[in-house]
Formats: structure tokens, sequence, C-alpha cells
């Protein structure tokens, strides 16, 4: 029998029941990401459509009533990414088609002086086809496809983007802002 999503959010479920913070509930929920990702008959062609106006489509595959486990896909168009940003909960993304490089940034000033921030990079990470990368809430993380085809993740919160206070980060301009809510599309 194959892993399905409807399995992985079960899953979730009974995980955010034993497990009350994220370095308890990460090296529980990565294994399983990476185990759906072995099984490709969930994966619609639907899910490889790209927004123009943002480069990238996010398609949510589940959202608990209440706002928490927000599993959805992503797909980054060749040469698109976001920048820098938080997730303020706790994050897990598996490779599902091509290689996205994620960039994990350290910040370096206390966050006193409102709308300024200080980044520097940490390190770079690619991730491709059924690899992991996990995010603790404060983790400041940019995503590139530097690729010629679209990438396809799947991505795993603790809650919904939408209903937390996220920041997106310009480091250029050493700049810190509210991060835009972007446009999602349900499943079919």
């Amino acid at each position: 029998m194959t892993y399905s999503v409807a399995a992985f959010v079960e899953d979730l479920r009974r995980l955010s029941k034993t497990h009350q913070t994220p370095k308890e509930i990460l090296p529980e929920v990565a294994p399983l990401a990476a185990k759906l990702a072995e099984t490709s008959g969930w994966i619609n062609p639907d899910f490889y459509e790209v927004d123009p106006n943002q480069g990238i489509g996010i398609t949510v595959l589940h959202e608990e009533a209440n706002h928490t486990l927000l599993v959805e896909t992503i797909v980054w168009a060749p040469g698109k990414g976001v920048l820098p940003h938080d997730h303020q909960t706790w994050g897990c993304v598996v490779g599902l088609d091509g290689i996205e490089r994620n960039t994990i940034w350290k910040r370096n000033d206390d966050g006193a002086a409102p709308g300024h921030a200080d980044l520097t990079v940490h390190h770079e990470a690619d991730v491709g086809a059924g690899q992991t990368i996990v995010f603790m809430p404060n983790d400041i993380h940019s995503v590139q496809n530097h690729g010629d085809t679209p990438t396809l993740s799947l991505h795993i919160y603790g809650k919904s983007l939408a209903h937390v206070n996220r920041s997106e980060f310009d480091p250029e301009a050493s700049v810190v802002r509210p991060c835009p809510i972007r446009k999602k599309r349900p499943t079919a």
C-alpha cells in the first residue's frame, strides 16, 4: 500500500498531539515527508501551474480549520524564487521534482531598530527529489530555482503562514518588513 496525503495528514495530527516543540516534531515529520515524496501518484499536473505575477504557484493540499498543519506544494519557475523570510512556525520542505536552492541567512543585529535587519549568508543547501530541510520558527531562508525547468516541492508547516506575523528581509537594503501573503489555490 502506498503512502497517501491523507495518511500523511493523519500522522501529522497524531504527532502534533504528542510533540509540543519544533525540536520534538521536526525529526518525526521529515522522514514522513520523504516517505510521501517517494510516492508520486498523488502529484497532480496542476501543481506545476505558476502564477505569473508571483513566479511561483502554491497549491494547498490540507489546512486544519484552526489554521494549523498546513500542507502545500510550491512550484518555482526557472530563475524565480522568494526573498529571505521567516515562518514563525516550524517547517519542513521535501523536494519532489528538480532542485531548489535554499539560502540560510544569519541575522547579525538584535532587531531593536524597527524596519532594520542586517543579514549575511550562513550557508546554502540544494534540495532535490526526496531530500528534506527543516526550519525552526525564527530561521531565515530564501529560495531560488537556478535551473531551466520548474521545480516542485512539498511544504509542511505547524501553522498556516497566512495566519502568523512573518517577516521578509531585503539583505541589500538591510530592511525587514511584513512578509506578503502569497496567492494560493486549493486542490480541486
